[in-house]
């Protein structure tokens, strides 16, 4: 097995467990929304690279995934006066939560712009962003609906294929890549940013970046799932039989 052996076996009380974690996530979303972060338990010590990026008012696009809690990224980026981060997602099947949280607090809903229809005026619109040293968020480990646009990866010990979108955004906007989560371990929240790639105009056209890139990402991924296994909240079959397109 590639966890070799350490990973929670598909029982029902492990399924249970999964479940559980993900309950907990959620009320963990209210409280950081209610305007009581502090009353979680977090660390910061793996923001140094983020921090340099601040610091330079360097424009970047930032690949996260569904492990984790992302809702306490966006609530940790804003103690941040200077950093602006606009959010890509797709919540159509989560209306009703987002409505909700959005009620507690208005700004759980700042930055948000939704995926599910791409116009040119959105490309121009992220490259103005990043030309003004903000940053863009992008899943990665969300595959499309249709199954295109995808990369093969290893991932978890098998071919996966995730999708494309993050490292052609970033090759596109010439501008760096990094990754960006946030597990909770032994009941405390751990960030951790890592570089993936940082493009510019001579290495637009390297054919190995965005597969290198993909990798990198799928390799974080692989650990952190590996560390938390009960807190990826993604439910879909990465592993299929039959090719993408």
């Amino acid at each position: 097995m590639y966890s070799n052996k350490t990973s929670p076996k598909p029982t029902y009380l492990n399924v249970f467990r999964h479940l559980y974690a993900f309950g907990e996530c959620i009320l963990d979303k209210l409280i950081i929304w209610s305007g009581h972060l502090e009353d979680l338990e977090y660390t910061l010590d793996g923001l140094n690279g983020f921090k340099t990026l601040i610091g330079e008012n360097s424009g970047a696009v930032i690949v996260v995934s569904h492990i984790g809690n992302l809702d306490f990224c966006r609530a940790i980026a804003l103690q941040y006066p200077n950093l602006k981060l606009t959010v890509l997602v797709h919540t159509a099947h989560a209306v009703n939560f987002n409505q909700l949280l959005k009620s507690i607090n208005p700004e759980s809903a700042l930055n948000i712009v939704q995926v599910s229809s791409f116009s040119m005026h959105d490309a121009i619109l992220f490259s103005e962003k990043i030309n003004l040293g903000e940053l863009i968020s992008i899943a990665g480990d969300r595959v499309p609906l249709k199954g295109e646009n995808t990369i093969p990866v290893n991932f978890l010990g098998a071919q996966a294929r995730l999708p494309v979108g993050p490292y052609l955004l970033a090759r596109a906007l010439g501008c760096p890549l990094f990754s960006l989560s946030s597990i909770k371990v032994g009941g405390i929240y751990q960030l951790g940013v890592q570089e993936l790639s940082k493009w510019n105009f001579e290495e637009k056209n390297d054919p190995n970046g965005i597969a290198n890139s993909a990798q990198a990402f799928a390799n974080i991924l692989s650990e952190n799932c590996l560390k938390s296994p009960f807190q990826w909240f993604n439910f879909y079959p990465f592993w299929q039989t039959t090719n993408a397109s």
